[in-house]
């Protein structure tokens, strides 16, 4: 059981006496409000909420009624009274757990000398028609101590399966020995599909986890599986070989342990990929590779960038690995052998020290053959002499085994089999950061977006560059410096950082379709970047698509009084680093447009030690307006308060100031006064609001939000007259 919470606090309520002539009685119970607080979560410390979730797994074994009460100092308490109600309350298989598990559906006469927790001397009854658990001491009042024992102790239990979803709730109230009742309080317990489950590594210091992505569909069963590297496993005795293990989607939220995907008798869950070579580290980067030999199930890219193909030492490797169904072990020896490779394709370094496959990724359909394609970077190579300028390879996708020797792609004579990506300037380390950009110029193939978090501007040291290189059908190789050039650019555009130190690139992502203009959007991260009086705080650059080569400068997008080509999002706090890590979060609201992760790795959330770290989820959106994150985070006034999905949702709020975020369903909107915010979404939706909501639309001046965005559909607007 959880402990009680220290910061309960105790109030007098004053209860109604039942009789003219009896005198008001007064009651020290912990409130909330002025009613209990109740956690009906056992999975989660003390909540103040009356509304918690939970999962399927749980309420099959019995969810506690977790009742967050201080040791009441009354001495008069007879009974407890707990009403069950909610739609998702099923009365023929919900059951209460007292001392034995109880039939919601038909009336229990009560029952005498029980115990229920650690209570004894109880009685209950129970009324099916007004769902309604009476449970009361046999004799005399309870003990102070034991009123939360006993509730604590009552559980709720469903092991059927098809009717565990829903919402449930309970309202409990106290009577003293002369029939006054305490406040109620009234708990909801929502049980959805659980939120996920965790993966656990298979052996000490393997590392698992430091890498990780989707994988698509690999096995073919509808569901999305997963990719987990560990890059210090020692598969067979290889120190420092590497694995990787495919983790197949499923629905429950039973833990996944590595140990028993890897089991070399009988691998359940999915399959492990095992490194080839001593100190490769193989996983240390993985990512889907989409389905690059086209037999309609996703395949997988791992990188093994100390790897020595063909005897050149940290060349690096990256392998291909074909989807399969079944859970049998992947060596990447057998996909490298060179005389009979089987199960997908490896991708050989081109020069000793490149260290390509440091990152992988997919990359779309770049060529528009209708299989998909990878890109990897060498951020070591020396393009034309330029140390550390770093070099990315498209490799385009192919059905059969054959290796792929990234020198053959880079063959300025006869390149074959893709196409090489040219570092600027030296020291640039282009190829650090690398992603499928989508298609942000609309022709109809897949582009890409490069990183060199370390490039410079005219005065700006270390600003960092990002290249948009777009999707082309040819081996012919890019230069990055003609994708830069000032007069003439050509085959995509460079977006240049900020300022000096900034770092921009260091962290690249493609987008989705932020503003809902059709064309593919991007987000750029540069964690070193700075606020005014804030060192450190990092940015992150949303850049919309557009079909010309015009460079942008992120400056512009950053501008004060005109933002142009995007929008920046604001780090919070100084030395948080937000943009370390960027990404395309799919549409999360539910609003038709594409939405944002941000990853501020140094934050201290909460009064956390630091790097206890945060993240910070952007909902898409059409204007070049910057973002804050301060105020997502650090001011509650612009945290969303209710938030919905894709679905018919129904969101009504307090007369508190607050923000109602709905998705793409008819939903509606209930404000019930104050400052509020209505972003109603896509669909027909019905926003309600009254004198009070009026009054704060129209006031004008700093620090006003008030709105009602009914945004796309038809949509009513309501007026309650209150």
């Amino acid at each position: 059981m959880q402990t009680k919470n220290s910061q309960t606090k105790t109030q007098k309520a004053v209860n109604q006496p039942k009789q003219e002539t009896t005198p008001l009685v007064k009651h020290n119970v912990a409130v909330s409000d002025s009613s209990p607080i109740i956690d009906l979560d056992p999975m989660a410390g003390i909540q103040s909420s009356n509304s918690v979730t939970t999962g399927t797994i749980q309420i099959a074994t019995g969810v506690a009624f977790d009742a967050n009460i201080a040791d009441t100092t009354d001495t008069d308490i007879k009974t407890i009274k707990v009403v069950l109600g909610g739609a998702g309350l099923n009365e023929t298989n919900d059951k209460l757990v007292l001392d034995a598990e109880l039939a919601l559906n038909a009336d229990i006469a009560k029952v005498t000398g029980k115990t229920i927790g650690t209570v004894s001397g109880l009685e209950y009854s129970y009324t099916h028609a007004s769902k309604t658990l009476i449970i009361s001491k046999t004799s005399g009042a309870f003990d102070p101590a034991d009123v939360a024992k006993v509730v604590e102790a009552i559980q709720l239990k469903n092991t059927d399966a098809a009717s565990q979803l829903g919402t449930r709730t309970a309202t409990i109230t106290y009577t003293d020995t002369n029939g006054n009742e305490s406040e109620p309080a009234t708990a909801s317990l929502s049980v959805a599909l659980y939120r996920g489950f965790v993966i656990n590594g298979e052996a000490a210091g393997d590392s698992s986890g430091y890498s990780v992505s989707n994988a698509g569909d690999v096995n073919g069963d509808g569901l999305d599986d997963l990719i987990v590297g560990a890059y210090n496993a020692d598969p067979s005795g290889k120190s420092g070989a590497g694995k990787s293990y495919i983790v197949f989607g499923k629905a429950n939220s039973n833990a996944i342990n590595l140990s028993t995907i890897a089991d070399a008798s009988n691998p359940l869950g999915g399959f492990v990929i095992n490194g080839e070579a001593v100190g490769d580290w193989s996983g240390y980067s993985v990512s889907s590779a989409g389905d690059v030999n086209g037999d309609g199930l996703d395949d997988l890219i791992v990188g093994a960038f100390f790897a020595d193909p063909n005897g050149k030492l940290s060349a690096g490797k990256s392998y291909v690995v074909f989807g399969k169904a079944n859970s049998s072990a992947i060596n990447l020896s057998t996909i490298a052998d060179a005389s009979n490779p089987t199960g997908g394709f490896v991708i050989n370094g081109e020069v000793v020290g490149d260290k390509s496959g440091r990152p992988v990724s997919s990359a779309g359909d770049v060529n528009g053959d209708g299989l998909d394609d990878l890109i990897v970077g060498a951020k070591y190579a020396d393009p034309s002499g330029k140390s550390n300028a770093g070099k990315s390879y498209i490799v385009f996708g192919k059905a059969n085994s054959s290796a792929i020797n990234l020198s053959a792609i880079a063959d300025a004579s006869n390149p074959l089999g893709g196409f090489v990506i040219n570092g600027e300037a030296r020291y640039d380390y282009s190829g650090w950061s690398v992603s499928s950009a989508g298609d942000v110029n609309g022709d109809g193939l897949d582009d890409l977006i490069v990183g060199t978090y370390n490039s410079g501007l005219t005065g700006k040291l270390d600003a960092g560059k990002s290249y948009v290189v777009f999707g082309k059908a040819n081996s012919s190789a890019i230069n990055l410096s003609a994708i830069a050039d000032a007069s003439n650019p050509t085959g995509g555009f460079v977006i240049n950082g900020e300022t000096r130190y900034d770092f921009s690139g260091y962290s690249v992502s493609s987008a989705g379709d932020v503003n809902g203009d059709g064309l593919d959007d991007l987000i750029v991260g540069a964690y070193n970047a700075s606020l005014t009086g804030k060192p450190n705080t990092g940015k992150s650059y949303v850049v919309f698509g557009k079909a010309n080569s015009s460079a942008i400068n992120l400056s512009a997008i950053a501008d004060a009084n005109n933002p142009t080509g995007g929008f920046v999002i604001n780090g919070e706090v100084a030395g948080d680093k937000s943009g370390y890590s960027v990404s395309s979060a799919g549409d999360v609201n539910g609003d038709g447009l594409d939405d944002l992760i941000v990853g501020t790795w140094a934050a201290a959330p909460n009064g956390n030690s630091v790097a206890a770290g945060k993240s910070y989820v952007i909902f898409g959106k059409t204007d070049t307006n910057a973002i804050d994150l301060a105020k997502l985070g650090g001011d509650s006034k612009y945290a969303i308060d209710y938030l919905g999905d894709k679905n018919a949702n129904t969101l009504t709020g307090t007369y508190n100031d607050e923000i109602f975020v709905a998705g793409a369903g008819d939903d509606t909107l209930t404000g019930n006064g104050g400052m509020d915010v209505f972003n109603a979404g896509l669909g027909a939706d019905s926003i309600l609001i009254n004198a009070s909501n009026i009054t704060a639309l129209e006031q004008t001046g700093a620090g006003n939000r008030a709105r009602v965005d009914g945004g796309g559909g038809v949509d009513t607007l309501k007026l309650d007259g209150a």
